[in-house]
């Protein structure tokens, strides 16, 4: 007879812990990691200081002077002005406070002192004299301020980690400074010369003196400045065979005017610039200024120049009429339909094709649209100039997209960031703060070279800020 066995009881589920109680405990367990992480960082950093001071003296801690090498330290003490590494020893330390990215930390300094009773200056590998923060923490701002962030923005991302708020004039310097970055950027000569030129300028605006001096309230004089919205004229290199894309140089500028985009096509020059480099083909929008420059300054012979096409476009948009009793639905609708099928002239990639599209364009519109014809037929020579390019291309066994010879759209992107950037600051207080956001945002999306680097910004820093 078989033994009937008893069902084993339900058992219910654990009882749930509150969203009080879950955020408590990981308070307290984020205070106990910072704790540890601080102490950590502490102990690393002044280790590494000790090390460096036994590297100087050549002798350990506890080991008597008289039994090191004699040899020179690398360090001279103020009073004697002798360098010998037996005559330095161990003299306590002092306290400093370092930031870091994991925290912020309390740290002993060691001293190091001569036997005539001078002290030794020491300079410090691990971080830089009289430095209250680390160098990372400095370059972790400037990327920031290159994804348009504001500086409250930055404080308030750096102060996440340590708890430590950063003062605004504080990161406005680190954020400055990285001005001195042009020169390194736009001084040396062109290590590749690509073969399709983007010519474009956008505006911005800026604060400049007047010349003229006034009291402000606190009764301290200051110079009076006035906001003007002023050009930024860049150029930007295309490699149509591999699709690269790079920024070249850029020109801050009172216009758009001869002067200065012939100031910009001149360093260009003189950068290494030329037909014999592998320049084939400049593409622009067509300004006054830019087309007197170009006859002034020689990039050797038949280079190419091309009007950009969208800009052709938008301005025979701007000549549309339509006819007389037309709502503005049905305005816009006729605008959207010439352009749509101005646009196709362009299309074809075989040079007969296009000159019969436009033969076509013209016929029909001219009747009605006679503004626009007239408009069409003044510059559709100089939008043509991507088919001869095309030709040359394959000379060299290479396809060049037509996408990369007929318009400065690969430079919206850049510029779209170059305009996010002066949205967020609203009005550049001087030319430093100006040149110093053109550099973060270019370094930040890695317009800077044809294949950046991943630590394309410590190499430009070294280069750049350390050599200044």
């Amino acid at each position: 007879m078989s033994t009937r066995v008893a069902r084993r009881k339900r058992r219910g589920k654990p009882a749930a812990v509150s969203a009080a109680r879950r955020r408590a405990q990981q308070r307290a367990m984020r205070a106990a990691l910072r704790q540890q992480i601080t102490a950590l960082v502490q102990q690393t950093v002044e280790q590494a200081l000790a090390d460096e001071v036994t590297a100087l003296l050549g002798r350990g801690k506890y080991t008597r002077r008289r039994s090191g090498p004699q040899r020179r330290a690398g360090a001279v003490c103020r009073r004697c002005q002798l360098d010998w590494a037996p005559r330095f020893t161990r003299a306590g330390s002092y306290p400093r406070t370092l930031l870091t990215l994991a925290a912020q930390v309390a740290l002993r300094v060691p001293r190091v002192s001569c036997v005539c009773g001078g002290t030794v200056p020491l300079e410090f590998a691990t971080f830089g004299r009289y430095a209250r923060s680390w160098d990372e923490v400095q370059a972790r701002a400037r990327p920031l301020s290159g994804l348009c962030l504001a500086l409250r923005d930055i404080r308030e991302v750096l102060a996440e980690p340590s708890g430590v708020w950063l003062a605004p004039s504080t990161l406005n310097g680190w954020v400055h400074d990285a001005g001195a970055l042009a020169a390194t950027l736009r001084g040396e000569p062109f290590g590749r010369v690509p073969p399709v030129v983007l010519l474009d300028g956008l505006w911005l605006k800026l604060m400049v003196p007047t010349g003229e001096r006034y009291q402000d309230r606190a009764g301290r004089e200051r110079a009076r400045v006035r906001r003007v919205t002023v050009p930024l004229l860049v150029a930007y290199g295309v490699d149509p065979a591999t699709g690269e894309r790079w920024l070249l140089d850029w020109e801050q500028a009172p216009g758009e005017d001869e002067a200065s985009w012939r100031g910009l096509l001149e360093r260009l020059q003189a950068r290494g610039l030329r037909a014999e480099a592998g320049l084939v083909l400049f593409v622009h929008d067509g300004s006054a200024g830019l087309e007197a420059a170009f006859g002034l300054v020689d990039f050797g012979p038949a280079v190419l120049r091309q009007r950009c096409v969208f800009h052709v476009l938008r301005n025979l948009g701007d000549h549309v009429r339509g006819t007389p009793g037309q709502t503005r639905e049905q305005r816009r609708a006729h605008r959207r339909a010439l352009l749509q099928e101005a646009a196709t002239i362009w299309e074809p990639l075989d040079g007969n094709a296009v000159r019969a599209r436009y033969r076509a364009f013209c016929a029909r519109w001219r009747a009605t649209e006679g503004a626009v014809v007239a408009a069409l037929e003044r510059v559709f020579p100089q939008t043509v100039a991507y088919l001869e390019a095309r030709a040359r291309g394959r000379e060299w066994g290479q396809a060049w997209p037509v996408q990369a010879l007929r318009t400065t759209s690969p430079l919206e992107r850049l510029n779209r960031a170059l305009r996010q950037k002066a949205r967020q600051v609203a009005t550049f207080q001087a030319p430093q703060g100006l040149t110093a956001a053109v550099v973060l945002v270019l370094v930040h999306y890695g317009a800077t070279a044809p294949a950046p680097a991943a630590d394309l910004w410590i190499d430009l820093l070294e280069a750049g800020l350390l050599a200044a």
